[in-house]
């Protein structure tokens, strides 16, 4: 949530009962990305002026710096994203046009893919069983961009999405690689503040190529963005928003197979996580 300038970390259960928060409310901190295995929250704050991954409790206690030599960087830090492995013992992350992992304490930083023409890598995505890992790849301006899977060789396995016009975001694996949440923009719309107008949530099937959408039953007028599977994948959580860029989001569920059951979780709320 933000506060007076600042996002704010909140933990809650799915009833928005117990809501805890987490981090401090005189630090920007965001997206939060919980890992059960390693019973840690990873998120990103800023240190010197640099944005770094941090780790904490999920209670908010022992906070820690991952990275340090090389931070997290993009052309847009709201729209950067990162991904724990399956095990939480390492987090994939991009740094403009190359892919860094690193181990949970901060140690073994490696570059493990690089873009040939340049292009940012904005969002990634780590599948369970980390034989696959997603990536958005964009232009200095955020679009022009590209969905695609890669080996942990940096082979290139499916492209998803190919140099679009719109904004695209929310990359999400199943558990068993079969299918990929992403959102796109169909206005097509561009301009210089990245503002959306008419962002859909689109499930695509890996193993048929074939893409779902799972937005119809959208409010005219607002975009569906930060999109992620539940836990049992039987729902996805996600973002709601006033496509005039000033309204503030809320969080939303619905099902997975046809996009309908649209339910309000959480107001004033944005960047989900549901594990």
């Amino acid at each position: 949530k933000k506060q007076n300038g600042n996002n704010i970390i909140f933990s809650s259960d799915e009833s928005g009962n117990n809501q805890l928060q987490l981090t401090t409310s005189n630090k920007n901190s965001w997206r939060p990305r919980m890992n059960n295995a390693a019973n840690r929250v990873a998120f990103l704050s800023t240190s010197n002026t640099e944005t770094h991954i941090f780790t904490m409790n999920p209670d908010g206690s022992q906070v820690t710096q991952v990275t340090s030599a090389i931070s997290f960087a993009g052309f847009n830090q709201n729209e950067i994203d990162f991904a724990w492995s399956s095990n939480g013992d390492r987090l994939l992350y991009p740094y403009y046009n190359k892919l860094y992992v690193i181990n949970k304490d901060g140690s073994g930083l490696k570059q493990i893919y690089e873009t040939l023409d340049g292009s940012y890598i904005t969002e990634c995505d780590w599948s369970n069983d980390e034989s696959l890992i997603a990536i958005k790849t964009n232009d200095i301006t955020g679009y022009d961009s590209s969905i695609k899977t890669i080996d942990m060789s940096g082979n290139v396995i499916d492209i998803v999405v190919a140099n679009s016009i719109g904004a695209i975001g929310g990359l999400n694996f199943s558990i068993d690689n079969k299918l990929l949440l992403y959102t796109y923009d169909i206005s097509d719309y561009q301009n210089s503040n990245y503002r959306q107008l008419d962002s859909h949530v689109f499930l695509y099937n890996l193993i048929k190529s074939t893409t779902t959408d799972l937005s119809s039953g959208k409010i005219a007028g607002s975009n569906d963005f930060d999109v992620r599977f539940s836990p049992n994948e039987a729902k996805v959580i996600f973002v709601n928003a006033s496509n005039d860029g000033v309204s503030i989001p809320s969080i939303y569920s619905m099902d997975v197979n046809d996009g309908n059951a649209r339910t309000l979780l959480f107001s004033n709320a944005t960047m989900p996580d549901w594990e």
